[in-house]
């Protein structure tokens, strides 16, 4: 009787998952778990949100990679996205969760997830994941032969707008208001880790050679919000920056630097947006507001989650290793739209593009955070005051 009712379960167990519509499923064995996954004939893949989208920035960026490769690869790759919010007690449980799923290849981000993705990127060994904006562990990229890491070099980006915004504070710039030649300029980031200071410090970088010839010198205030998604706090700083003199703002601190660019708005002065072009954001919904965001250090994190996704379907992505992505490779770069060509004088735009080709050649080298102690950060920042 008992063997009886057992294939009795069976073959019921079969017709509800054929009512459900599931495919035929296979288990496999990650990490001595057994997990069960679904073979629909495509690529799968799944990008991991800590934070939400609508930043306008970092995330949007990512995002619009997942939404391209749905666009024109939808008969062979099933890609999405999942937010996870900002409460980071359940990030690691939802990487948990993903990869007992049937992802080919799970996508994260940044130093917050660094830790978690170490943990389960050992207990699935023959999953693959990819983690953009820092290295899997510092120095050992190797050490995980199931992760490909990845890192920008922001600080050449923020050179350029470090240069842009002591050419508009120290006169030179020949801009129209609201840029006044104030001799100051400012900074706000989210979070004081390697990426946010990687920006700071090129922007830092790009003030000093400014200062070095041109007569009138500009200082530079730094603030940080301790967060990515409070733009109340990061617009209380950004309103004292401005109400202190400040022609410009650079802000690098993804959905908290919208707060920046609302007290632009309150305050009529100028921005410089991060990650994405903010200026595209708000042409249409608040021309105001984007006439005030005169470029963007552009970080095309869409593009790099893209052309990794397609050269693991390819089979050539490599695993184990850590890649760069700068402004050699077109990933990092100022936006240049519009509003940018219409308030930055052809002069001006010139030695940008000429100090660009010099960071690309090699003849000019801009330091990155990763090449200073805290100490020296701290150094350059002062010499700034």
């Amino acid at each position: 009787m008992k063997k009886y009712l057992g294939l009795t379960l069976m073959i019921l167990t079969v017709f509800v998952m054929i009512g459900c519509g599931q495919t035929t499923a296979s288990t496999t064995s990650n990490g001595g778990e057994t997990t069960g996954t679904t073979d629909d004939g495509k690529l799968n893949v799944v990008l991991l949100v800590n934070g939400n989208l609508g930043d306008m920035s970092f995330f949007d960026s990512a995002n619009a990679g997942i939404s391209r490769l749905n666009t024109e690869f939808g008969n062979t790759i099933d890609a999405r996205t999942i937010e996870m919010g900002t409460n980071q007690a359940g990030w690691e449980t939802t990487l948990y969760r993903v990869s007992q799923q049937n992802y080919d290849l799970i996508i994260c981000a940044t130093t917050q997830m660094r830790e978690s993705l170490q943990k389960v990127a050992k207990r699935y060994p023959n999953q693959h994941y990819i983690i953009f904006d820092t290295e899997i562990e510092d120095g050992n990229a190797a050490g995980y032969p199931n992760v490909h890491s990845i890192l920008f070099r922001q600080n050449e980006g923020g050179f350029l707008a470090g240069v842009l915004a002591a050419a508009m504070a120290n006169g030179s710039s020949g801009m129209a208001a609201p840029v006044t030649g104030s001799g100051k300029v400012g900074f706000i980031g989210g979070m004081r880790n390697d990426i946010i200071y990687d920006f700071a410090v090129g922007y830092a970088q790009g003030i000093a050679y400014e200062n070095a010839r041109n007569a009138n010198r500009v200082s530079l205030t730094n603030s940080f919000v301790g967060n990515f998604n409070d733009s109340t706090q990061a617009k209380a700083l950004a309103s004292v920056q401005y109400t202190n003199g400040a022609d410009v703002i650079f802000a690098a601190a993804s959905q908290a630097g919208l707060g920046v660019i609302d007290a632009a708005q309150t305050k009529t002065r100028l921005v410089i947006g991060v990650d994405s072009d903010q200026y595209l954001y708000y042409r249409d919904t608040n021309p105001t507001r984007a006439g005030l965001i005169v470029t963007s250090v552009m970080k095309k994190v869409g593009d790099v989650i893209y052309d990794s996704v397609v050269s693991y379907q390819n089979g050539t992505l490599g695993f184990g290793v850590l890649v760069s992505y700068g402004l050699a490779e077109g990933i990092i770069e100022l936006a240049v739209n519009e509003n940018f060509l219409s308030k930055v004088p052809q002069d001006l735009r010139d030695r940008l593009d000429t100090l660009k080709a010099d960071i690309i050649s090699g003849e000019l080298d801009v330091t990155s955070r990763f090449d200073l102690t805290l100490d020296q950060i701290d150094a350059l920042f002062d010499g700034l005051e």
